[in-house]
């Protein structure tokens, strides 16, 4: 019911930074937390917005690759973080996300946005295009996984996707720490049970 159901909460993280060597790399220090609502919320913001919107304008992958990490704020949908690794795991949020790139058109993108909201193995948290506009972010409910580690179970969701959608899932999405940058769409999908609770709070 969902009097009884909590909204999950991951930590937040502010865009990256140029370090010593001249990279761009990711900040590891957590900025805050934020509940799946404020997350869609963000998603479908302003900030959101124009950090994406110059992103697409980019058409060197190379430099593309580096403002995605300047310039967007990430989150980590396992759960939340002291600091940015498998031992600083605060509490679990019962979520995982799984990455899809390189959708073939934007014909197909969409099609596999609906089969997924739809799913019938996996609930739905929250979908969203990914950065550059030609991939997926599939936030999904895992529970406790029935005890088994994110590892065990990473393997039988990316079955699942290869079966029923024929598509070969980002691995990186098997490690418990696992960065999502959060881009702009409009059209963001979120479970509207945390809807629902969000407005009785």
């Amino acid at each position: 019911m969902i009097e009884d159901m909590k909204i999950p909460v991951v930590s937040v993280f502010s865009s990256g930074y140029i370090n010593q060597l001249g990279k761009a790399v990711l900040q590891c220090n957590p900025n805050g937390e934020m509940s799946m609502v404020d997350v869609y919320n963000y998603i479908k913001g302003e900030e959101a917005k124009l950090a994406t919107e110059r992103l697409r304008a980019e058409t060197d992958v190379d430099k593309q690759r580096e403002m995605k990490t300047l310039t967007l704020c990430y989150c980590t949908p396992f759960g939340t973080f002291s600091y940015r690794n498998a031992k600083g795991l605060k509490k679990a949020s019962g979520l995982m996300v799984v990455d899809i790139d390189d959708v073939e058109s934007q014909e197909r993108l969409m099609q596999l946005r609906e089969q997924l909201i739809h799913d019938k193995h996996f609930e739905t948290s929250l979908l969203f295009i990914s950065p550059r506009g030609h991939g997926l972010k599939w936030f999904i409910e895992i529970g406790d996984m029935g005890g088994k580690s994110l590892r065990d179970f990473f393997p039988v969701v990316a079955r699942h996707v290869a079966f029923h959608y024929g598509i070969d899932i980002d691995q990186s999405g098997k490690d418990v720490p696992r960065p999502c940058y959060l881009s702009h769409d409009p059209l963001c999908y979120i479970n509207e049970k945390y809807l629902k609770k969000n407005d009785s709070l």
